[in-house]
């Protein structure tokens, strides 16, 4: 063995050794998906990566004992109950929460009987805030919430005081990324109204707010990122969570999973609406398609009504004429020249075109060309054609031998009725016995 093949070994050898410790090193290690974005279902309570809910969600399942925990997955109307016999909490965790018209009002309803809604998102619907902040502070219009991008913030809460202030920060494989913090401005807050602010971003950020609304009240938290995976397994995540969850009433939870949508779709459509002080237009079906027995009732009656007016006008349809059949006028010039061929009895013309068709049938069957000799009329035919024609049609060679004997006979001499239709009965049983 040469000094490079020991080197060329040696190398080998120590790659793979670096390969196999690498492989041990990191095939154990779980990757996490650190991007805060709604491909990657952040804020979803099944999902255990850092931006997921799934430990917020496994601590609301028994924050209260004895107290039922229900995830909604259809619609808010459809189960969420518009009244309780005692408080309940109505949760929601996402980037923005969309509600139409109907589930609007039904969680208003909710919320007067004396229940509480707790909604942490990074902007507000429009439609809500519409009933919220429907007594608005001198020339403070609501405009959403505002923002403010830093590195690192810090959250306090009133009631109960934490020890210190929670740092907050948003992280890419645990290093701290720029993060636009969403705020309340502190003017939409003023003596003459209820609502209060209830927690700070840097003590001048409001972040968290109660909003009353009839028996009950909404609490607006404008920092979700503060319930995910990443914080709450931090102990200052988990002591900032439990002062902010202490607001809501002992009773039954319901947990919004359906009404996550992306940040940009929610601001896109509170742009499109505005903050008007006139409440939305209701559409007259917005009620019907949202309960289940009704909406199949409506779709049935409107294909009723649609399978009426098609047959009803296939039935006043005018009659449609009975147009006379195309008619092949080549057939009967072919019939008249045939006739006035017999007429004239022109026997020998009737076999040399009859000579001619059989030889275009044979053509186009069997890809084997043969022609007449314009001077002869005979067809240029020899043994192999006549052999190899009886071989691919599977007609006697004899046979075949007689039709072009035949016809031969008949321009070569003058030819009779009789020697024109056995020529004819020839070729006719040739295609009858052909494959």
């Amino acid at each position: 063995m040469t000094n490079r093949s020991t080197y060329l070994i040696i190398v080998l050898a120590i790659v793979a050794l670096a390969a196999f410790f690498y492989w041990r090193s990191f095939s154990g290690r779980k990757k996490y998906e650190w991007r805060d974005s709604w491909v990657q279902h952040a804020y979803s309570e099944q999902s255990d990566q850092p931006y997921g809910t799934q430990i917020l969600h496994r601590l609301l399942q028994g924050y209260f004992p004895g107290q039922a925990f229900s995830d909604m997955r259809k619609s808010l109307p459809a189960e969420l109950p518009p009244d309780s016999l005692k408080p309940a909490s109505y949760v929601f965790v996402g980037e923005a929460l969309f509600l139409d018209s109907l589930s609007t009002a039904h969680l208003l309803a909710f919320v007067k009987a004396g229940n509480t809604a707790f909604l942490s998102s990074k902007t507000i619907p429009f439609d809500l805030m519409f009933h919220l902040y429907f007594d608005e502070c001198d020339q403070a219009e609501w405009n959403d919430y505002e923002m403010r991008e830093d590195t690192l913030v810090s959250a306090t809460v009133g009631r109960p005081a934490l020890d210190a202030p929670v740092p907050l920060r948003y992280a890419r494989q645990n290093q701290t990324h720029a993060y636009r913090w969403a705020y309340i401005e502190p003017y939409f807050f003023c003596d003459s109204l209820p609502p209060r602010p209830l927690g700070y971003l840097n003590d001048s950020m409001v972040n968290f707010a109660g909003f009353p609304y009839g028996k009950g009240r909404v609490l607006l938290h404008t920092t979700p990122i503060a319930f995910s995976n990443y914080h709450l397994l931090k102990q200052e995540g988990r002591a900032y969570t439990e002062r902010v969850l202490s607001y809501l009433p002992e009773g039954n939870i319901y947990w919004d999973a359906c009404s996550r949508v992306p940040e940009t779709v929610a601001r896109r459509r509170n742009q499109s609406r505005g903050f008007s002080r006139q409440l939305p237009p209701e559409h007259p079906l917005s009620y019907i398609l949202q309960q289940a027995a009704l909406a199949w009732s409506w779709y049935l009656l409107v294909g009723l009504a649609g399978g009426y007016l098609v047959f009803r006008a296939k039935r006043r349809q005018r009659i449609i004429p009975v147009l006379p059949k195309n008619e092949n006028s080549s057939y009967e010039f072919i019939n008249t020249i045939a006739e006035l061929h017999f007429r004239e009895k022109n026997y020998q013309n009737l076999c040399v075109q009859n000579m001619r068709l059989f030889l275009a049938q044979i053509r186009e069957r069997y890809a084997m060309v043969a022609q007449l000799d314009p001077v002869t009329l005979k067809p240029r035919v020899d043994a192999h054609f006549i052999e190899r024609l009886a071989l691919v049609s599977e007609v006697p060679l004899a046979r075949i031998h007689d039709i072009f004997a035949q016809y031969a006979a008949s321009v070569q001499y003058e030819p009779t009725e009789d020697m024109m239709v056995r020529l004819h009965l020839a070729m006719e049983e040739f295609f009858k016995r052909a494959k």
